[in-house]
């Protein structure tokens, strides 16, 4: 009877805990910067931007997309990093299409513009994964027969390398990664992506361990903030995630076992001046766990550069031509 007695304190003190840990107040918000350099992107919808295009996913949700076509046989589904959507990478999508190198897909990722019901969450913390998955079916029923890659950056990049470790890997062929965020990685400068991410770290602790008890109740309530400038901001920006979608966006907490899944095609970039990752301790890290891995690190270049600059672009395009070809 003590026995039990002593085991119902600890469980009851244990609980106690966790909830104070969830429903500690979050941390204050630091002054609001352009981490980035979001300022000298175009601030402008662009001409020849493909229209939005839905498909639908196993839920029955309808999620964006906009298609670039090109004459190659070969596609590549590039995933947008924290916060925004696929828009924005217009440019490199427009480069790799119109190269003929392939064709280009850009994704909204549920939970952000466009995409889902509820903007910064989804159902579960393998959802990302599944859309993706529904996302090249999509693409088969409608006449794709080459072979499929995968790309993404930033938190997109991550998301490309969960995909790499779980049951959907099969279906692509070869990964493109630029600045790739694994978020407890050493390869990470610090662990708010140079100021722009604002963690809630004792909520996320506690719906950590809520979640190790087999707790999911409260995986809803959102854990990140994102620090963008009011005076940036356009309304298309997802400025806070809960726990379920900034889990569902990033590898696992083995994350080195998601990398090593990814396999021989795969071309990584970074540049050296990235404000989020750092070009020369993520090279060790994939040399460790994806020997076969190609990490290029660009000269003056920096987290957002790396998607931007002319020679950033030749630089990713010849790489995915390589693999494509």
């Amino acid at each position: 009877m003590t026995v039990l007695l002593v085991c119902l304190l600890l469980f009851v003190a244990a609980a106690g805990t966790v909830l104070a840990l969830i429903a500690s107040a979050p941390p204050p918000m630091p002054e609001p910067r352009d981490v980035f350099g979001m300022a000298a992107l175009k601030q402008r919808v662009p001409a020849d931007l493909p229209d939005v295009q839905r498909y639908p996913a196993r839920d029955g949700e309808a999620l964006a997309v906009r298609v670039y076509p090109s004459s190659a046989a070969a596609t590549l589904i590039f995933l947008h990093g924290s916060s925004y959507h696929g828009a924005g990478y217009h440019d490199l999508a427009t480069e790799i299409a119109g190269q003929g190198i392939a064709q280009v897909v850009l994704p909204n990722l549920r939970g952000h513009y466009l995409s889902g019901l509820r903007r910064g969450d989804v159902d579960d913390f393998g959802q990302l994964e599944d859309d993706i998955a529904d996302l090249i079916g999509w693409l088969r029923t409608h006449g794709n027969t080459g072979r499929i890659f995968l790309g993404g950056h930033s938190s997109g990049g991550g998301l490309a390398i969960r995909f790499a470790g779980g049951k959907h890997r099969a279906l692509v062929a070869g990964f493109l990664l630029l600045s790739p965020v694994l978020p407890i990685a050493p390869s990470m400068r610090g662990g708010d992506a140079g100021g722009w991410a604002c963690v809630h770290k004792r909520r996320l602790l506690g719906l950590m361990l809520a979640n190790l008890l087999g707790q999911h109740g409260l995986d809803a309530l959102p854990i990140i903030a994102f620090n963008k400038p009011v005076e940036l901001r356009d309304g298309t920006e997802t400025l806070s995630y809960s726990h379920r979608l900034n889990t569902a966006y990033h590898p696992r907490l083995r994350y080195q076992l998601d990398l090593a899944a990814i396999g021989a095609k795969a071309a990584i970039f970074v540049g050296d001046g990235d404000q989020a990752v750092d070009g020369e301790k993520l090279r060790t890290l994939v040399a460790k766990y994806l020997p076969r891995g190609r990490v290029t690190i660009l000269p003056g270049i920096d987290h957002f550069g790396i998607f931007t600059d002319e020679a950033a672009l030749a630089a990713v395009a010849e790489a995915l031509s390589e693999m494509a070809g």
